[in-house]
């Protein structure tokens, strides 16, 4: 009696033992066979399910930065296997640096900087590299000369003689404004040219400091609205020669219209030049990567330019692969081939 008692004590004893266990285990139904290994398999593949890239751009004042959020928002909201951030910078030669030197993915870079990156001038005069290619054009930047009223200024000419803010010092505005400027006859000779910021340069043509000050972004500029807004100003014009002379002399740049009512006060369009912002990657990137980036963004345009009015130029058919500085990047290349927006 007392040993079949043991042997009963001791079997109750090990049903409470494995009780636990045998709950978890695959015939307690509360978790399939399959569950519990997608379970493991998940969390020791997560790492791998995204795909981490970085977008530089710019300070948050000026187009950069916002474009290269929005193009961010798009890529995130249509791959789920993607995970875009930003890096803000000093702009467009940084994010050059940054993308040959591997710091970042994908860069905003103006297409006049990046024809100098790839063929070794201007601000990389004897240090040519290759490895810099595009995806595409998303945006451009246009010249915008903005005077008051009560100046008396009427074309980009007409700053000799006159104080004027170029842009900051080494940027693709104040290179856009001195290529300009030289074509209408204007130098250090015979203005006083200085290097400010837009908002401080629109600050100081407000209180009477300046003449005239240049924008170099995408339209419209949210600083020349504000000074348009706060004291009555107007665009100055180039002359036919002057744009002849700036576009022929300069292969990245391409003739352009700032459109009427872009501006407060603005009632006729106004000729000018730009240049296209480019977003840039290192050849080296994955083509199949580039050719799904490139895939989202030219599908996409149409929300694209409702997340940021610059990036409007998107949904004209080719302007995305059209007349670019630099080469595009083979993935790109073969998306746009198979588009037919490229020739075959």
């Amino acid at each position: 009696m007392k040993k079949s008692l043991l042997v009963l004590f001791l079997t109750a004893v090990f049903f409470f033992i494995c009780l636990p266990i045998c709950a978890c285990g695959p015939s307690s139904g509360a978790l399939p066979d399959h569950s519990l290994d997608a379970a493991f398999q998940t969390n020791s593949e997560a790492p791998d399910e995204f795909t981490v890239l970085t977008i530089g751009t710019a300070d948050s004042g000026g187009t950069m930065y916002p474009v290269g959020d929005a193009i961010a928002r798009t890529l995130n909201g249509h791959d789920s296997s993607l995970k875009v951030n930003l890096s803000a910078s000093n702009g467009s030669y940084h994010n050059v640096v940054n993308i040959l030197d591997g710091q970042i993915d994908m860069g905003l870079v103006s297409g006049d900087m990046a024809f100098c990156a790839y063929f070794g001038s201007g601000e990389f005069e004897g240090r040519p590299d290759q490895r810099l290619c595009t995806i595409g054009a998303v945006y451009s930047s246009l010249s915008n000369w903005m005077a008051p009223d009560s100046g008396g200024l009427t074309f980009v000419h007409d700053i000799a003689g006159r104080t004027a803010a170029v842009g900051p010092q080494g940027s693709t505005t104040e290179v856009a404004a001195r290529t300009a400027l030289e074509a209408a006859g204007v130098t250090d000779s015979n203005a006083s040219l200085l290097n400010y910021g837009l908002g401080s340069g629109a600050r100081a043509v407000t209180q009477g400091e300046l003449d005239a000050v240049h924008g170099f972004a995408g339209i419209p500029i949210s600083g020349l609205t504000k000074l348009a807004q706060s004291v009555p100003c107007h665009l100055l014009t180039y002359t036919k020669k002057e744009l002849s002379e700036i576009i022929s002399s300069n292969p990245f740049y391409y003739s352009a219209v700032i459109p009427a009512d872009t501006y407060p006060g603005q009632t006729e369009d106004v000729p000018t030049f730009g240049v296209k912002c480019l977003l840039c990657v290192n050849a080296g990137m994955d083509p199949e990567l580039v050719y799904n980036i490139t895939r989202i963004l030219n599908e996409s345009a149409q929300e694209l330019a409702a997340r940021h009015d610059a990036l409007s130029s998107l949904t004209q058919k080719g302007y995305i692969c059209d007349g670019l500085p630099i080469p595009l990047h083979p993935g790109a290349e073969a998306y746009y081939r198979e588009a037919g927006l490229l020739d075959p």
